[in-house]
Formats: C-alpha cells, structure tokens, sequence
C-alpha cells in the first residue's frame, strides 16, 4: 500500500503516474479528497447525507408532481411499452432555485441555464469552502474541472416557451459548458472537460482527474457528476426493458432484487495531491492510491450487457495502479443497482479477485448507497465515492438495506467478500483501511477507484490564548450575512475548547473568500463573541461589532496618519509591551536610540505608567509609540499607500514610509524637543471651530503675534502664538459661542515664536541623512507628495515653523478615489473629526478608525480596530494572528437563492418588453451661454433613471436591484446582453455606444455621466 510521500522526493517525482495495468508500482504520492459537497435525496449537504447512512435510512420517495405527472404514466406490468413500472425515486430539493446574483449571473442568463449546471456551481463552490480553498488562492492556476451530466430535459421546456437564444443554446449544453463555466467562474487554467461514459460517468471523471494530477498536467482538480430527472421519457425505455424495480427499491445482493429505481443527486470533489494538502493543513477526507478504467469490448455478448472479464481486468488493474494486493481490500463499495444480472455478475468478478493473497477468516465487505438513495445514474459513481471516503473517515461501514435473502453468489463457502447488512465498525488491521469504489456504464466502460484512510494528523501542545478574538464574516448581501452570522452564533455556542475558537477564527478568516458585506465581532473570549453576534442578528448596537459594505472589485486606498502631541497618557504601550512581540521589537529599537541621545530609557516609563510632563519625554514617547503602531498594522497585514504626518507626527510618517531610519529620526525628534523645552519664549496654542478665512478675521489686530499654526479642516484650525494675545482673541470668539480648546503645550510651534530655534536646530541635524521614500509621503509643511530626499536638517525647522495644511492633505488623498481609509497610528485618537470633516465635504467613499483608545486595553482596542478595516475592505494576516490556527470547516455559506424556472412570473420569463424612444432634450443654456448647473445635472439623473431601465430590461430584474454604483458585469451583463443592451441605449437615448464601453465601465453612473457628456456635446461616437 502506498504511504505518505517521503520529504526527499520532487513534488514532481511523486506526480509521476500512468503505468500500464499490471505494471510494477511506483512511489507515487497520493490524491486526497480534501473538499466535498452534495444534493442528494433527503440530504442537503455531506452531512446530512452520512446521517442517512450511518442511521439506514431510506431516503427514496415518489415522483414529485413538478416534475411530471407519473399518474399519467404508470403502469404497474413490467415490460410494457408507453408505461412507467415504478412511482418511486429519489429527488433532490429546489432545483428550482438559484443565487444567481452570487455568480454574478443575470436572471435572464439563469433561468435558460438547465439546473444541473446550476447546481454544480453551487456545490463547487461548497467544495472549495469544505476545503478551506478560496477562489484567490485558485484563480490562475493549473486546476482542471471535470463534470458528468446528461440532458435533464430541460431544453425541451426552454423550447416550448420559445427561449430558444444562445443563451438557451449554452445553458442546456452539459458536456464542456458545464466545466467551462467553472472555469470561467473560478478563473481556472487547467483543461475543462465534460466526460459522458452512461453510469459510470463521474467515476471516469475520477480517473481523468487523478491521471491528469500524477502526470503532472495539473495541480489540482474538480469533479463532479450530476442527475436530474425533469421528464419521464427514458422511463419508458427502462421499464420495457424491465431494468426498474416495481417494488421501488433498489435491493443489491438480494435474491429477490428486481431492477434499480432512478434517482436524482450532485456531488462534487476537490481533489490535490496529499503531500500539498499536508503542507497547507487541509483537512483530509480520504486518499485515492489508484485507478483503472476498461472496456468490457466483446465479453458481455452485447455492449451494454455487464462481462465479468472486464470487470475482474478493471479490479486487478486498479490495484496494481494503487501499488496494494486485493487480498489487503477492506471494503468494496459496489456498483450495486440491483438488477439480478448486473449483480450476479458484480459479485462473481469481486468474488475472483478479492480473494487473491486474503488472509483466511478475512472477509471483504460489500455495500451499496443505492439502497438508500435508488441510482443516481451518470452521478452514481461519485455518490459512492463520496460514501467510502466518509466511511474511512468515519470508520463506520453503513448498513444495506432491503436485503432479505441473500444472492445465492454470495452464500457460496469460499466467497471472500460478505455484504454488510447492518452497520460494522471498520475492520481493525493494524493499518489505515483501505476500499474500492466501482462504477458501470451501459457503454460497456467499467472504472473502480482504490481510497486509503487519511493519514493521523498529530496533537499539537496547547498554544496560549490569545489576547483577544477576530471572527471576520462576509457575504454577497445584508440578508445572507444575516444568515451566516446566526449560523456562527450557533456554531460557537458548542465550542468548548480555547483551540477550537481559535482555529474556527483562524479558518473564518484565512480559509474563506471575503464578500463585500462585511462583519468583524470582537472579544476576548467566547461568550464575548456569541453576545455580539446575538446584537448584530437582533440588529442592536454593539461595540464588540463593526459591519460595512465594502468595494466588490478592490482593496481601500490605506492611509495611515500620524497625529502631533496630545495623545499620550500615562501607561501607554505597557500592555502590548508585554504581550505582542512585534510591538516589543519596534519599540525596543526606537527606546535604545532615545537613549543614546538623552541619556534616559523609555520603556521603563511606560511600564511604570509614569506621567510624562515635559516636551522633551512626550514627543521622543509619542514618536516611538507611532512607529511601534505602525510596525504593528503593518504586521497585520495592512499596508499604507500613503502616510500624512501632523507636525512631529511627520517624523513617525518619515520612519513609516522608508525615508529615514529610525536612528535619524530619534535625533531629530530628541534634538528638536530639547530645544523646545530650553526655549525661554512663553507660548500657547489653541484649537477653535472656524475656518482659514475666519480664524484670520479672529485674529485681527494681534497678527504679528498669533498666527493660524494648524488647518486641520475647512471649520477646524488652531492658532499658536502670544499667551496673552490668544486669552484676548479666545474671550472675544467664546462671546460668540465659537468652540474653543486649549492644546496641551506651554510652546507656540507653526508660528514666529520658534523663529529663534532655526540656526540651533539645522546645526543639530546636520548629520539626518534622508533616503528615498518606500511608501509616498504627503508633506503637511508643504502640502505635496515628497520624495523623501527632501527630509534633511532645513525641512524639519520647516516642519516646525510653517503651518500644518493637513486638510488640504486629506482632500489630496480623497481625490478621484472612491474608498478610501485612514488609520490613524496614536495611542488615542485626536484627528479623526478633522479627517471626518473632510471626508463629507468632499463627498468621497472613505473612512477613519484609530488604533488604540486611553480608556480600553490595549490588545481589544487594537483588534477592534483591526476588525473595522477588515469590514472596510483590508485583508488581515491571519496566521499573525492565529500563528497556530488549524483549518477547520465552519458554516457553509447561506445561499440567497430565488426561483429560475421556465414559467409565466419567474424571473426571466417572459423577456422584457422593448424599449420606448424617449430622447432627451438639450439642457438650457445659463446666462453666460453654458449649460445651467441644475439643468446638467436633470440632464444626467435622466440618463442614471433611463440607463437603469434599459439594463434591468436586459438583465430581466428590477430597476431596484441595479446598483449604480458598481459595474454592469457584477449585475450579470455579459457580451450577448451587452449587445442587446446597445441597441436599447442607441434606440432610445440616441447615443451610439460600443459593447466594450458597457462592459468596461466602472459603474453606471460613470457611464450615464459620460452618455449625458455625448448628447450635450453633440459627439455619439461609436467606440468598438
């Protein structure tokens, strides 16, 4: 049998693969199942599916009547023409219904999709969450899909209502299409495939993927098969050649069985090889050591007549592939319908080669998950594959049903297999187990699968709690996190271990693919998570929660800014001293170049919660805790495009962005601070609600004494300067109810007051050597981007001298972004009204969050605020903050499905009515020959109101579930509706249009604004 690779193979050498049957073995390294997912009868998901069999449940039904009338039809004599033997099968629940909006599918591209590739989208993607895979870490890569299905019928219906376009054309076609639409979606490099071999479809589907991995074509694959039963047509066929059961059940290795009962089901499979899946800590379902598939050619008598040469050739094949002997063999799952020849055959060919090298009294195990579901036809084999791997998984071998007298085959005294009638714990051999997995096709085409049990994963020693909690959670709509935060809250109610909080954090955050409806809970324990989730479901106020939508298509424009004095307190940084390496690190760096220019050490200060009064310890503290902060984000995962520093928060800014070492910057804070607190002229500043303009008329006559240090917003600034001439100015603007607040300094920085300092200060500094900027820095001195060359001895007296213009550098970096976020790097925040102020004044998508807060602990401020940029669109590192978090699987993402079928009202159906031409009248021109401003933007809301209806149309949804804001190929426009799409707009707003500008444009508005452009220029270009 094989084992786990050895560590001195090439990943490649262990791929290596495709020997002849009967060839030696090779050391090959083995594929593991590592996700899984299924719409079965009676089970919505794999769990619920091994419910049923671990249970002996029977989960075969009726003929529902939306699938057809089988009253109509049935006829209870076997053999027959134009009659149907059997009401029974097994069904699968709302294949009716679709998130179409999920894939960024429209509704009229849903509803002419057939269900079945419907389905395979949405287990696929279920698969990849059991499997911890994120889209991200697939797209680009060399993964190959392969699907089993065959007509459903649903084409026949698409006809009758006439939705006959290609749309229609593509949606039915299940060969190919299907996988390629998997592709597309997933962004897969691999080859896409639709396999067809009758039942035993999706196990060759199997074995093309495994061939194509150990030969090294792939990485990894997904497979699928799937069965939907929409019209009774082939019933006819198979009750005359009475293949259906009329008991309606499936009764393999029964004497009396009579036929197999159709069913319907879905699963699909993640499969990459098992040294990979152990290297990312996937969770492994089961191992596939080998795989064969034959042809039975002549030996049945007729093609689709089952050979037991064939199939004895398939089994002694699969396990020279698997490199084992069929004696090891400790379960068979067969092929099993319950048809009395196919079985007789079945068991005489397993009973042949299972008894090769078996240790006497050691029989193998038979069983069959037909006898539970009926036959899943073309997804039956996959459906059994599904079964062993959570039989090993489980080491439980499920019971079959409706065996009353055994087949004489299986009575006979030298038989080596036994059918396992009531559910057996997996034989013990002192090995991992091993099975097969068989499959038949009426091709005559016969595949088996060889799976070994998962290897032990090893106990890990206990880490140490973590300080806090980050349960990050995301969906495609508010009502779908809804969802999935009750499903979590349910989730964690049952978790008992730190470890398994811990790793449910870990695998929410870094094994699932992040929505643009966001939500981050925060505490430091269990219940502090639970409650939260409780508020948000219950849509109260929490402050453990932070929620927001945002950007579908890119990461926020992250801005870090560094604040002057005035956030400090006394204690500051003790507890992330203590407890967070990275910030211990940073700090202790910053605390010894402190020293080695005044002679005194930080850290001990800041441990003993000491007050620190005078200029010269604040600002080098204050420096150094920005710097540690900044480390810390960093660390975290996220990254500043751009840093704004607000007068010695430059300094912090200057370290951040690469631009000066953390050596030159102490001296220039250290240097700078010592000269301020020398200096014998007396000053004061202070912070007052008004304006450029009106803090300059405020000051008046007392010019040449206070000037306005500080334009931190367009009604917020602070003026610096003379004691008592600033008392004066502040009595006269408190009579007129202006705020006013005095700053903490005994100095008056940004103002004439510290001219003496300028010829000390560059004399001090002449040996800061400044370096080019990593990171772009927005000079608040001088009010544009530097380079960061610029940062010698003469900029920081600048720094100290001019004012800080640092609402002109939040409107810079507002400009022509759509979101932004600004973090503010500061033990309490003191800026985040200022940066609110210019986020509403300029209109833009943008946010603020601080860091940490005087009055929380360190360690839940910090990661509160780390779960408010997550909700913003950050992606967190998560393995900084779970190093030792393994994946486990958490809830599966709530689907927000709606009905697409072929009916009068569904959604799609019929096809919107044309478009009426409605063309728009020219704006009026103002007073000076222009445009009015008011008439401009009529003129344009016209447009957004005229453009959403033609896309809605064309999409077949409502004018309400357009976002504007996002681009059309979000909402599901495609290049066949962007056509129809151009010919409605050049019809009705008599503009010309291209289909790449729909589809390019980066949202709706943007192209309404554009479109209004055109009419009112006169210039309906055609662009193609």
């Amino acid at each position: 049998m094989n084992s786990a690779p050895d560590a001195s193979e090439s990943k490649e050498d262990r791929r290596r693969g495709g020997r002849a049957p009967g060839d030696p073995c090779e050391p090959r390294d083995p594929i593991a199942i590592v996700g899984a997912a299924c719409r079965l009868p009676g089970a919505a998901g794999v769990n619920e599916f091994w419910e049923i069999l671990a249970e002996g449940r029977d989960a075969v039904t009726e003929v529902p009547p939306e699938r057809f009338d089988v009253d109509r039809w049935y006829d209870p004599e076997p053999g027959r023409a134009g009659g149907i033997v059997s009401r029974a099968g097994g069904f699968v629940d709302d294949i009716d219904r679709f998130d179409a909006a999920f894939f960024g599918i429209s509704a009229h591209a849903a509803v002419r999709l057939d269900p079945q590739q419907r389905l395979l989208m949405a287990l696929a993607w279920e698969a990849l969450e059991d499997a911890g895979a994120t889209p991200e870490s697939l797209a680009g890569t060399r993964t190959g899909v392969y699907t089993g299905c065959v007509s459903s019928g649903y084409w026949d219906l698409l006809r009758q209502a006439g939705l006959v376009d290609l749309h229609a054309a593509m949606g039915v076609e299940l060969g190919g299409t299907t996988a390629g639409q998997l592709s597309y979606q997933l962004d897969l490099r691999g080859p896409s495939l639709g396999v067809e071999a009758a039942c035993a479809t999706s196990l060759l589907a199997v074995h093309l993927a495994c061939r194509a991995i150990w030969s090294g074509e792939i990485d990894k694959a997904i497979v699928g098969g799937s069965n939907l039963l929409l019209a009774p047509d082939l019933y006819f066929s198979l009750s005359e050649a009475e293949m259906l059961s009329p008991r309606g059940r499936c009764r393999f290795g029964d004497a009396g069985a009579d036929g197999y009962v159709r069913s319907e089901g879905a699963v699909v499979l993640l499969l990459k090889p098992l040294a990979d899946a152990l290297a990312a800590g996937d969770r492994v379902h089961a191992t596939i050591l080998g795989t064969a598939a034959v042809n039975n050619g002549r030996s049945g008598g007729t093609m689709i007549a089952p050979g037991i040469e064939g199939q004895s050739e398939m089994l002694r094949a699969a396990y020279a592939d698997a490199g084992i002997s069929p004696g090891e063999v400790d379960y068979v799952e067969a092929h099993g319908p319950g048809t009395p020849t196919g079985d007789h055959i079945e068991l005489t060919a397993l009973g042949r080669v299972l008894g090769e090298n078996r240790p006497a009294g050691r029989r193998c195990l038979l069983g069959s998950a037909k006898s539970n579901l009926g036959h899943t036809e073309v997804a039956a084999g996959i459906v059994g594959l599904l079964k062993t791997a959570l039989a090993l998984r489980h080491r439980r071998i499920p019971a079959t049903l409706h065996v009353g007298e055994p087949n004489p085959v299986l009575t006979r005294g030298d038989m080596p297999v036994e059918l396992a009638v009531e559910p057996r714990h997996w034989p013990e051999r002192g090995r991992p187990g091993i099975a097969g997995v068989s499959a038949f096709g009426l091709t005559g085409t016969n595949v088996h699968v060889v799976l070994g049990e998962a290897p032990a994963v090893a106990r890990r020693a206990s880490a140490p709690e973590p300080a806090g909690y980050l349960l990050a959670l995301s969906a495609r709509s508010p009502e779908a996190l809804h969802s999935m935060a009750s499903d979590y809250r349910g989730l964690l109610e049952t978790v008992t271990q730190q470890e398994e909080l811990a790793d449910l954090c870990f695998s929410a955050g870094a094994r699932r693919a992040h929505h643009e409806h966001r939500l981050a809970v925060t505490g430091p324990d269990r219940q502090s998570l639970v409650d939260g989730l409780r508020s948000f479901v219950a849509r109260e106020h929490s402050d453990a929660v932070s929620v927001s939508r945002t950007s579908a298509t890119a990461a926020p424009h992250v801005v870090f800014v560094f604040p002057g004095q005035g956030s400090q307190w006394a204690g500051m940084g003790r507890e992330l001293l203590a407890t967070n390496p990275v910030f211990a690190k940073r700090m202790g760096e910053c605390a010894d170049a402190i020293e080695a220019e005044l002679g005194w050490s930080l850290i001990p200060l800041l441990e003993n919660g000491t007050v620190l009064s005078t200029v010269d310890q604040i600002q080098p503290a204050l420096w150094a805790m920005q710097v540690a902060l900044a480390a810390l984000w960093r660390e975290a995962g996220v990254e500043p495009a751009l840093v704004i520093g607000h007068s010695m928060g430059e300094i912090a800014a200057a370290v951040t962005s690469g631009a000066l070492s953390v050596v030159d910057a102490a001296a220039v804070v250290c240097r700078r601070s010592a000269l301020l607190a020398g200096q014998r002229e007396p000053g004061a500043m202070w912070a007052v609600q008004l304006g450029e303009r009106d803090a300059r008329r405020a000051i008046g006559r007392h010019s040449g004494q206070v000037a306005v240090g500080v334009l931190n917003s367009d009604q917020s600034t602070v003026l610096s300067g003379e004691p008592d001439a600033l008392d004066e100015i502040v009595d006269s603007l408190r009579g007129r109810h202006v705020f006013c607040r005095q700053v903490q300094v005994d100095y008056a920085s940004h103002s004439p007051r510290v001219d003496s300092l300028r010829d000390p200060l560059i004399a001090s500094l002449a040996s800061v050597r400044p370096r080019e900027a990593e990171v772009p820095m927005h000079s608040t001195a001088y009010d544009r981007l530097i380079t960061g060359s610029e940062l010698g001895a003469r900029y920081w007296m600048d720094n100290l001298r001019l004012p800080v213009r640092f609402g002109a550098a939040v409107r810079t970096a507002l400009a022509g972004r759509r979101d932004t976020l600004f973090v503010e790097i500061s033990p309490h925040p003191v800026l985040l009204t200022a940066i609110d102020d210019g986020v509403e004044a300029s209109g833009a998508t943008a946010a603020a969050i601080g860091s940490l807060w005087r009055d929380l602990p360190e360690s839940e401020a910090l990661l509160s605020a780390l779960g408010s940029a997550y909700t913003r669109g950050c992606a967190p590192r998560w393995q900084v903050l779970y190093p030792d978090g393994r994946f486990v699987p958490p809830p599966a993402y709530p689907w927000s499905t709606k009905q697409f079928w072929v009916s009068a009202g569904a959604p799609g159906f019929p096809d919107a009515p044309g478009p009426v031409r409605q063309p728009l009248a020219a704006p009026e021109a103002g007073p000076a020959g222009g445009a009015a401003v008011v008439d401009e933007v009529d003129a344009v809301d016209e447009v957004v109101r005229q453009l959403t209806r033609q896309v809605a149309a064309v999409l077949a949804t409502s004018p309400e579930d357009i976002d504007s804001a996002a681009p059309l190929t979000v909402a599901g426009l495609d290049s066949l509706l962007a056509a129809k799409l151009r010919r409605r707009i050049e019809w009705e707003l008599d503009v010309r249009i291209g289909v790449g500008e729909l589809l390019g444009a980066r949202s709706l508005l943007e192209l309404a604004n554009d479109l209004a452009d055109r009419k009112s220029a006169g210039r309906p270009v055609l662009q193609h």
